[in-house]
């Protein structure tokens, strides 16, 4: 039987997959509405998705291990990391994914400005 700190622990992981998900999903709408739908005098700035879908990425692979359908399963078979670290591994990726979510404007401005974008 599982202990409730690990159901908790599940839970968190699902969690951490669905709002980023739910993110991009909504940027995506707002960026339908935006090209077709809004009027172009008015309608503001693109939206972005580098936070949600950075946060996408890591939330992903913080959750390979615990997710056994594909391609979670695959991801979690070509990981290097050591079985034995796998927990220090995973909250590391939750905390990049937080860290890319709040920080994306800045490694949004970062990458264009290295490739010469700006």
């Amino acid at each position: 039987m599982l202990s409730t700190q690990v159901i908790v622990a599940l839970l968190v992981l699902q969690l951490a997959l669905v709002i980023p998900l739910a993110a991009v999903i909504i940027q995506l709408l707002r960026l339908i509405h935006w090209r077709f739908r809004a009027d172009p005098q008015t309608r503001g700035d693109r939206p972005h998705f580098t936070g949600p879908v950075l946060a996408l990425v890591f939330s992903a692979l913080a959750a390979s291990d615990f997710i056994g359908f594909e391609p979670f399963r695959t991801v979690s078979e070509l990981n290097p990391v050591p079985m034995a670290a796998r927990a220090y591994f995973t909250v590391g990726m939750l905390a990049l994914a937080v860290w890319c979510w709040a920080y994306a404007g800045a490694i949004r401005a970062r990458i264009r400005g290295a490739l010469g974008l700006r």
